[in-house]
């Protein structure tokens, strides 16, 4: 009874439930409908199968997993690709069609590829610590084993550099929102392209994976380019400042000669 009621919580957190019939679906719904609804039967269909064979905790993790990536495709679409109105972004918030939660710990330095917001919760673990899928991977070293929570499944969503893409080592890890977007821009140019799946097939996810990779570096530029802005400025940028002020004049007397 106990796995049960847990995983009617983790459900209803995932925002797996139907939208009311009042529910007015804002205009742009249709981008981004077939990608939910698909996560929705995948969702109803592995919960149905039971856990044949699996670990009590490992019944949770579709449902961690999904929710991550549910999350993930809005929040790409809305933020990094810019392709759903913010009308579209506050519909699925305001319905829990997304996690909220756990959208606005990405926008925190250090937790852009967080798998859970139940992994840095310390009540959820011994000796009030977070899971170990939260140490950055050289951290831990060479030869330490792989690293696999056993809640959510998750491998590795510590940021920085040697952290795994894919958190989760199936196709829930995959960024659903850069492969759309690959494919209609496939379809555009007249090429074939895979109309049975919404998710990469495992010969075609590195290249989707590469196209995310620089979507993240520019997000991470632009917040340091923000910071930036915010610290006053040290004393040699002062200096290269000064330089460029000094150099001006010059520059401008000798294009009127």
């Amino acid at each position: 009874k106990a796995t049960v009621s847990v995983l009617y919580w983790l459900i209803n957190m995932s925002g797996e439930r139907k939208l009311g019939k009042k529910a007015k679906l804002p205009d742009g719904w249709i981008t981004v409908a077939p990608v939910l609804e698909a996560l929705d039967r995948d969702l109803k269909d592995l919960l149905a199968q039971g856990h044949d064979g699996k670990r009590v905790v490992e019944m949770q993790w579709p449902v961690h997993q999904i929710n991550w990536q549910k999350s993930r495709y809005i929040y790409d679409m809305f933020y990094i690709y810019k392709k759903i109105s913010k009308q579209v972004y506050e519909f699925c918030i305001k319905n829990k069609v997304v996690d909220s939660n756990l959208i606005a710990k990405w926008k925190k330095p250090g937790y852009e590829r967080l798998c859970s917001t139940y992994v840095i919760n310390p009540r959820n673990y011994n000796f009030g610590g977070v899971s170990i899928c939260r140490v950055p991977r050289h951290d831990l070293g060479p030869d330490h084993p792989a690293v696999e929570d056993k809640f959510t499944g998750c491998r590795g969503c510590a940021s920085g550099r040697g952290g795994k893409r894919n958190i989760f080592g199936n196709k829930y890890g995959q960024y659903l929102a850069a492969i759309q977007l690959n494919r209609e821009e496939r379809a555009a140019n007249g090429e074939e392209v895979e109309a049975d799946s919404i998710w990469a097939t495992t010969e075609d996810e590195a290249k989707f994976d590469t196209a995310n990779r620089d979507s993240d570096d520019e997000e991470g530029n632009r917040r340091k380019r923000r910071r930036k802005l915010q610290r006053p400025p040290t004393e040699s940028e002062r200096e290269t400042a000064e330089q460029n002020n000094e150099q001006k004049p010059a520059e401008e007397a000798a294009e009127e000669k």
